[in-house]
């Protein structure tokens, strides 16, 4: 079978995967009005967006505007007054924290619960998919991308792995199984999920983002972020951010994706790409060891946990691929160490 109609094979199995979950009697719900409207926020620019405009949207959902208010009166936001207001609230924490956080609220709130399974449950989940969207959004500033928007990497690092959400809710002992074979075998999970089911996670998120009507450019960067040079060339640039914000999500050791082996940065399409600036070594090492400590320090100091770092940037740089060798062992297991800031997540969500 040549490539190109194994691919065709793989995108209509994804497409019959999609469709008839989305038709099936426990379905993945139409994405509500509003959501489109909280997600192409997170897509614009900070300083084009419309602050009483973004109250407007929250104020007649009560969900969101209580987890707005107790982000606002957190540990990690609290000052001497209690805020009682949303735009006092959105003022203390922040234009773009509380964008975020809206963000992955909603798709919490909107999208089904999944069964507990050994190596992926929904918190592991959910902090995995905040680490990689937070990781994309560094990556995207205009100084190491080309043609890609920080607010597009974002929504990609947090609906990367909605393919796998679906599969653990609709085939979950399936994919336990997928799980179980990656972890025994140290496989990449996607490799073996196409043996299984004849497609792949990455391709059933596409399929369903496509049917929520989210842009193209988007659910390219997920459904190529494994393989980015095999992306239409006008997708390659954010297919390949995609992917290296999802490796510097592995090296965090915040949440779990169910892969069964953690793969390091040196073989991303983006270290291979001699004209974009993140493949040179010297500033690859940097930016990765500022998103790792300030993905460390938010994930624990949100919670009001303590940090004896004072001066993150003047910190050693870490070890990377000692950091990779962490990563692949402790995921294997699907815990975290590092889970103050979804510890608190769920205790307000849940």
């Amino acid at each position: 079978m040549t490539l190109q109609k194994e691919a065709h094979k793989q995108d209509s199995l994804a497409q019959e995967i999609t469709f008839s979950i989305l038709n099936s009697d426990i379905k993945v719900p139409p994405m509500p009005s509003n959501g489109s409207r909280i997600m192409a926020l997170a897509q614009e620019p900070i300083n084009k967006i419309d602050i009483p405009g973004f109250c407007k949207l929250i104020e007649p959902d009560p969900g969101l505007f209580s987890m707005v208010l107790q982000l606002a009166n957190s540990p990690y936001f609290r000052g001497v007054d209690e805020i009682v207001s949303l735009r006092a609230a959105i003022m203390r924490i922040g234009l773009q924290e509380a964008i975020n956080s809206v963000n992955l609220y909603f798709l919490q709130r909107f999208l089904p619960n999944i069964s507990e399974l050994h190596g992926f449950s929904a918190k592991d989940y959910w902090a995995f998919s905040w680490a990689c969207a937070m990781a994309g959004r560094r990556l995207g500033h205009p100084n190491l991308t080309m043609n890609t928007l920080p607010g597009e990497l974002y929504i990609a690092g947090l609906l990367h792995g909605i393919g796998k959400l679906i599969l653990a809710i609709h085939h979950s002992g399936e994919f336990f199984g997928c799980i179980e074979k990656a972890k025994n075998f140290e496989m990449p999970l996607h490799t073996v999920l196409l043996d299984k089911f004849g497609t792949t996670d990455n391709l059933i998120a596409s399929k369903l983002m496509s049917a929520w009507n989210l842009p193209s450019r988007i659910c390219n960067a997920v459904e190529f972020y494994h393989d980015p040079g095999s992306a239409p060339e006008e997708y390659q640039e954010i297919a390949g951010y995609t992917q290296f914000a999802y490796r510097i999500a592995a090296l965090s050791q915040i949440g779990h994706s169910g892969d069964g082996i953690s793969l390091g940065l040196e073989s991303t399409w983006i270290s291979e790409q001699a004209a974009c600036p993140l493949s040179k070594k010297e500033l690859q090492e940097d930016i990765v060891q500022e998103i790792l400590i300030s993905l460390g320090k938010k994930s624990e100091s949100i919670a009001g946990v303590s940090s004896s770092r004072k001066n993150p940037p003047s910190e050693p740089k870490p070890d990377i691929d000692k950091q990779r060798q962490l990563s692949t062992s402790n995921n294997a297991g699907g815990k975290s160490k590092k889970n103050g800031f979804f510890g608190w997540i769920k205790s307000i969500f849940h």
